[in-house]
């Protein structure tokens, strides 16, 4: 369902901000919005957020050390900050042996980046830079121009290229000539705009093909990194003492800007006295706060009605539905006080997928991968995975089949391979039904929001219901009872779409005593034409 929201506001003095922040905009849910700025009266908070330069360097230390224990340890805004300050001027002073760790492993994962592209080179590295008489180099071109020298040079005999590798923008390749050719050659690959990538390894290494050599240098790359790590952890913890103290500093720190940063979207009154904070809240959690606040003194809390503006979109359902809302997200939102289609986008979804993949083993197969991504991976598809394969079981053993063998378990319902006439007569249904309930839920949501026109003559409103239904009539009587339609009845079934097709000119004469004009006639010709197109399309 789309939750009701409510326009509030939270006034107070400037000496209470922070309480403010800490006690009321850090635990509920506001989208805040930039409070209304008036020129001499209204003015916003421009204040630079002190803990930018501190930030940084808290988030620095997390990435070594990890996340913070899970303890609490007293520690005010002031103390974290000079403890990340003071374990960052200890970290700049550390020893020459760690930097010189921290240039290798930059020079290794440089080395590593060059060579990735020629991984699939297969000859010895050492044994081409002994080589006398043929010059080669390593590099790349963008696809462009390698298409160039394909066309052109390709067939000479004095170059011989290798690709090792190639994407939608470059080429790397590793091209050979004889020594006489050598400046020649280079000239011609430099005006192809060849980049030559020299190949030289930071450190000795008996390793020579470039396979092995990226599997020895990768393995030292992650021993340098734990390494470093190690170090780090060491000297920081000689300078403060405690690693966890550290790491709850850092988290301190990340706080203290987040929550400064809350204060962006205040406005303050001239003098810098008064501050306002607007935004969105659900409404049941803005009656919580309103009387949370009633008992503060520090603070004043207004809540609105709907304002001009149009309210954010919340969503708002149980759990196994809301791994749908990923789907309503994706094709868009619904308007504030439209009905939230998800609910019926879950059911509907779930028992397709279960009618048209129905087996028992398959499904389980799905379950079992969603749950996996779901829970393991932390992505929405895997909830929706999981969901549609326990459907897919449950009409799998409706169906009587199980990876595919139908003649293993009994089927509770039917064999759809048994009765393929049915089969397609039910899938026929089930279409029907749903295009009919959701020309229904537009005919709701075109009456709350009071667009009578869409209501009325819409191709999905009343008109259009009723051309679908006169529609399905004549092809019942049809295909079932032999009764063709006559030319009354068809001209009859067609008196809906005529609605549909002059909506327009219509309610411009409904609403002509309001003053609004029907339009000129020969575009509401052109846009009948394409209404009518439109509706026998759909």
């Amino acid at each position: 369902m789309v939750e009701k929201m409510k326009y509030i506001s939270i006034t107070g003095h400037i000496s209470s901000m922070n309480h403010v922040v800490s006690r009321y905009l850090s635990r509920y849910d506001i989208q805040l919005e930039a409070a209304p700025h008036y020129p001499g009266q209204m003015e916003p908070f421009t204040n630079v957020n002190p803990y930018s330069q501190t930030l940084e360097k808290a988030a620095n230390f997390l990435e070594v050390l990890g996340s913070a224990p899970a303890l609490h340890v007293p520690m005010s805004g002031g103390q974290a900050v000079n403890m990340v300050e003071a374990a960052h001027l200890a970290y700049e002073q550390r020893s020459d042996s760690l930097r010189q760790l921290e240039e290798l492993r930059k020079a290794i994962g440089v080395y590593i980046h060059r060579l990735q592209p020629f991984e699939d080179f297969d000859a010895p590295l050492n044994l081409m830079e002994s080589l006398a008489f043929i010059h080669h180099r390593f590099g790349r071109m963008p696809i462009s121009h390698f298409r160039q020298y394909e066309t052109f040079l390709y067939d000479d005999e004095k170059i011989l290229v290798q690709v090792c590798s190639r994407n939608k923008d470059f080429a790397w390749v590793v091209y050979f000539t004889p020594m006489i050719n050598k400046d020649t050659v280079d000239a011609v690959f430099s005006s192809l705009h060849f980049e030559a990538i020299p190949l030289i390894a930071p450190g000795d290494s008996e390793k020579s093909y470039p396979p092995d050599l990226l599997t020895y240098w990768r393995g030292r790359h992650v021993a340098i990194e734990i390494e470093i790590k190690s170090l780090t952890q060491q000297s920081l913890e000689e300078a403060i003492g405690s690693k966890e103290r550290l790491c709850i500093a850092c988290e301190k720190v990340q706080a203290l800007y987040a929550a400064f940063d809350v204060k962006k979207h205040a406005a303050l009154s001239r003098g810098r006295r008064i501050f306002t904070f607007v935004g969105w809240m659900a409404e049941r959690d803005a009656a919580a706060l309103e009387s949370e606040i009633d008992s503060d003194n520090l603070v004043m809390f207004s809540r609105y009605g709907e304002t001009a503006d149009a309210p954010p979109i919340r969503l708002k359902n149980p759990p196994i539905i809301r791994q749908f809302e990923f789907f309503t997200r994706l094709y868009g939102l619904p308007a504030y006080g439209e009905i939230d289609p998800t609910p019926l986008l879950a059911v509907t979804y779930t028992l397709l997928f279960g009618l048209m993949f129905g087996d028992v083993g398959h499904g389980l197969t799905l379950a079992l991968l969603g749950l996996y991504i779901h829970f393991g991976m932390g992505k929405p598809l895997g909830g929706i995975l999981a969901v549609v394969g326990g459907a897919s079981v449950v009409f799998g053993f409706l169906y009587g089949s199980i990876f595919g063998f139908e003649d293993v378990l009994p089927a509770l319902w039917r064999r759809p391979m048994a009765d393929i006439a049915g089969t397609l007569l039910f899938a026929v249904g089930v279409g029907v039904g749903l295009i009919v309930l959701s020309m229904c839920l537009h005919m709701y949501n075109a009456a709350k929001k009071r667009r009578f026109g869409d209501l009325l003559f819409g191709a999905n409103g009343v008109a259009g219901l009723l051309f679908y239904s006169a529609v399905l009539w004549l092809a019942y009587r049809a295909f079932f009872s032999g009764y063709g339609p006559s030319m009354p009845t068809a001209l009859l079934a067609m008196l809906p779409l005529l609605f549909v097709a002059f909506k327009r000119p219509i309610m411009g004469l409904i609403e002509r005593q309001g003053g609004q004009d029907a339009g000129d006639f020969e575009f509401n010709v052109r846009t009948a034409g394409m209404s009518v197109f439109n509706t026998i399309i759909e």
